[in-house]
């Protein structure tokens, strides 16, 4: 990203503002006003992501980009501030698509609608230039959207019958007999059902938004922020992949009790932990030594 010069042409209809303390009680009442008006779909939201254990890390993702802003509060500050008419457009844009989506009771289009308002907020409130230098902190919230149901199927789906192969992989390379009915795996003495819970995609949507939130917050080279990124997918399944191997031994050997309760939550815990090692791991493997251009700062805004 790059940051806006101080003699940057503003757009037309846009107004150049100063800085004063009252700024900061307006941004109060703007956002008082903007969490009143969207409170319906922030309710519902904050209800889901706890009880949706795939979205939970949902509610961390407006504190990292608080945490990225704030983190660049010097450099942001010099960006130029205007005031941009153009902004209204995507404003009311935003409120006619959420009330649409309550009028249908669509929570994607409500969602979607709150989050095109902020976007169109920012934009008529402060300008073109800082609409720009907050392209990521206002992009990464839409990873806070849940995807629809069946889209959500087709990710989870392949990923648990994927688990399960890998299980009867590991087992029958131990030396045991296996036989396999569906996501079932019937050993001698114990039956394995490989859950929905255990197909890894928690894990995967949280390593994904970990992985963007980092690449965004250190100094890496273009290429390796793809990579990164990229590359939370196989190891999000390559860490799940030792969990259900590793429950499936422990549940067989020495208690069934390990595939289930709260074992098998602590599993998945370990799965998240195993996946943000390797992630780190292949950063650190990548990470070049030469010094970085200007271009891959990922502190320029």
């Amino acid at each position: 990203m790059t940051s806006g010069s101080a003699d940057e042409t503003p757009e037309p209809g846009a107004v150049a503002t100063n800085s004063s303390p009252r700024v900061w009680i307006a941004a109060g009442v703007v956002a008082a006003v903007f969490v009143a008006l969207f409170w319906h779909i922030l309710a519902v939201r904050f209800h889901y992501y706890l009880e949706a254990p795939r979205y939970s890390h949902c509610l961390l993702l407006p504190v990292v980009a608080a945490l990225w802003v704030y983190d660049r509060a010097d450099s942001l500050s010099t960006v130029p501030r205007s005031v941009a008419a153009r902004g209204l457009v995507a404003l009311v844009a935003g409120v006619v698509v959420y009330d649409y989506g309550r009028l249908i009771n669509m929570n994607l289009l409500q969602h979607a609608g709150m989050l095109v308002s902020l976007v169109g907020l920012v934009w008529t409130l402060l300008g073109p230039a800082v609409l720009r230098a907050l392209a990521f902190p206002l992009g990464y919230l839409v990873m806070m959207i849940p995807l629809p149901k069946t889209w959500d199927d087709a990710i989870t789906l392949p990923l648990q019958n994927f688990a399960t192969r890998i299980a009867q992989t590991f087992f029958e390379a131990l030396g045991w007999i296996v036989v396999r009915e569906g996501n079932v795996l019937q050993l001698p003495r114990i039956k394995l059902l490989v859950e929905e819970g255990c197909s890894g995609v928690h894990s995967l949507y949280a390593l994904l938004a970990l992985a963007v939130a980092w690449v965004f917050f250190v100094e890496r080279p273009i290429w390796l922020r793809v990579v990164l990124v990229a590359s939370a997918v196989p190891i999000a399944v390559a860490a799940n992949s030792i969990r259900v191997a590793a429950t499936g031994v422990l549940a067989y050997q020495v208690d069934p009790s390990y595939a289930q309760g709260l074992s098998h939550q602590m599993a998945g815990m370990m799965v998240f932990a195993i996946g943000v090692a390797l992630l780190l791991g292949l950063d650190w493997c990548l990470k070049p030594d030469a010094p970085y251009t200007e271009t891959d700062d990922a502190r320029a805004v």
